[in-house]
């Protein structure tokens, strides 16, 4: 192993700050709600589209869960009809793209705070590295 190598391996065996761990799950916890919403209301206007039926087990699941992510977003358009029974939901959709940006912002989030997390073990190594050196020093 080169000592490029060991360095590496020292600086990921170093402990991260606490507060570097609730920021990096908070943000992922963030980043998995927002994805599951974009999910669950293309699920919703799929359904809504293909006139489905609405009082089966699953299509009830995916409209009551699509509703709490549609509430903001309820009333800025109106439905367009696709058939006698099917809908084009333009709010689900605008929701879906709202909250894929707002995933974008927190996985950019995430990789803020793994940056962080990697220049505060490279700046420990480092100290390491030169306690080491001084130490080595010291016995000579």
């Amino acid at each position: 192993m080169n000592p490029y190598q060991t360095k590496k391996v020292e600086a990921e065996e170093i402990p991260v700050p606490t507060k570097f761990k609730v920021s990096k799950f908070i943000t992922w916890a963030m980043y998995a709600w927002a994805i599951f919403g974009v999910m669950i209301l293309l699920l919703r206007t799929f359904l809504l589209a293909t006139s489905a039926n609405l009082e089966a087990g699953f299509s009830s699941f995916v409209i009551r869960t699509s509703s709490d992510y549609l509430q903001p977003f309820r009333g800025i358009f109106s439905p367009a009809e696709l058939s006698d029974t099917g809908y084009l939901d333009i709010s689900s959709i605008f929701a879906a793209i709202t909250y894929l940006f707002l995933g974008w912002g927190v996985k950019e989030l995430i990789n803020y705070i793994q940056d962080r997390i990697d220049r505060y073990r490279n700046l420990e190594a480092q100290k390491l590295m030169r306690q080491a050196v001084a130490s080595a020093n010291e016995t000579e």
